[in-house]
């Protein structure tokens, strides 16, 4: 599968679920955590996500703190 189509797909995901897990998109996409890391940074230093400890999450999307 070719990088674009990797970002597409995790750009789809987060649309829908709001959140990604690095180890869930290389299952899905049947490649490496790192490459999927990789593809997470380039996602975000294009602006288009934020990253998290084990994926990312769409710019914007908060969770409320719980104490």
């Amino acid at each position: 599968m070719l990088q674009e189509e990797r970002h597409q797909y995790i750009l789809d995901q987060l649309k829908k679920h709001k959140r990604v897990l690095t180890e869930e998109l290389g299952r899905a996409l049947t490649v490496s955590s790192d490459t999927i890391r990789r593809d997470l940074i380039q996602l975000e230093q294009d602006g288009k996500l934020q990253r998290v400890h084990g994926g990312a999450i769409s710019i914007g999307f908060n969770t409320p703190f719980q104490p």
